[in-house]
């Protein structure tokens, strides 16, 4: 900072009464002034010296405020607790660089070379600091409310998240239902025996001129072997005669003998041939 004009105005009127003084005699006003004047410039220059170090001071105050929000994937902190410790650093440099002014404020007041663009200056640096504590306390409550929002967010997922596992959970209760009551659609039985076999189930009975007849007021499901009709295509029969005794259209199925004391039944149109009955009675 220059020198104050004041100094100068001094410094020429101690020119002055030297000049018009008697070299060879001392003369004590002019000596006083160039003490005054020495003990002025000595202070103003530890003035200057105190302002350059305030200013520098600044110049890490906006150096420290370009990395409050910066933060590095190396560190085991969240994002957040990064810049949260950046502002708490910067917090720290503020008050410090306040603490300076005020003591540069102090000495200033008790000096005589308090002029009024000094008193200018540290109150344009106290404006900057005000203004960077309002900035920081801004940025601390974004932060804060970005942080609930993030909370509140993170609710909202977890309740959704627990409405899909409700509706998951509901989805498969229905699939386990519908595949259960596809299962019992499809399934159908079957029984498969000699005369005597039949009899004795109570599925048949001797008719006209002893002629077995199916007797369909007895189909216990428990004598007959549950099957999936969707799956079962062909049934082995231990014999190598058989004849179906339920009602099985026509044209559904047909009988072909595989060895000399085997058979086997094949259900060439399943529709058709469980359309009637879903049970099958085989004698052989």
């Amino acid at each position: 900072m220059k020198k104050l004009s004041i100094f100068g105005g001094l410094f020429v009127l101690l020119c002055t009464m030297i000049a018009c003084g008697d070299k060879t005699k001392s003369n004590p006003e002019a000596d006083s002034l160039r003490t005054e004047l020495t003990e002025q410039m000595e202070a103003m220059d530890e003035m200057n010296l105190f302002l350059d170090a305030v200013n520098m001071s600044m110049d890490s105050v906006v150096d420290m405020e370009g990395t409050v929000l910066r933060t590095s994937g190396e560190s085991p902190l969240s994002r957040k607790e990064q810049i949260k410790q950046n502002m708490e650093a910067y917090k720290k440099i503020l008050e410090q660089q306040r603490e300076r002014l005020n003591i540069l404020e102090k000495k200033l007041s008790d000096s005589n070379a308090y002029s009024e663009k000094m008193k200018k200056t540290i109150e344009s640096l106290k404006q900057q600091l005000e203004e960077k504590d309002a900035a920081i306390a801004k940025l601390s409550e974004e932060l804060e409310q970005r942080n609930y929002q993030i909370e509140e967010l993170k609710d909202n997922v977890d309740q959704l998240n627990v409405q899909v596992a409700e509706q998951e959970e509901d989805i498969k209760a229905k699939a386990e239902e519908i595949d259960q009551r596809t299962n019992q659609m499809n399934e159908v039985y079957y029984f498969m025996g000699d005369k005597n076999a039949l009899k004795d189930a109570g599925l048949a009975e001797s008719g006209f001129l002893k002629k077995l007849k199916l007797n369909t007021s007895n189909f216990n499901k428990n004598l007959f072997k549950k099957i999936d009709k969707r799956d079962t295509k062909i049934i082995s029969i231990p014999s190598k005669k058989a004849e179906v005794m339920t009602p099985m259209p026509e044209g559904s199925y047909k009988i072909n003998k595989t060895g000399d004391n085997s058979s086997e039944l094949v259900i060439t149109d399943p529709t058709r041939f469980w359309s009637v009955s879903p049970y099958l009675v085989i004698r052989y």
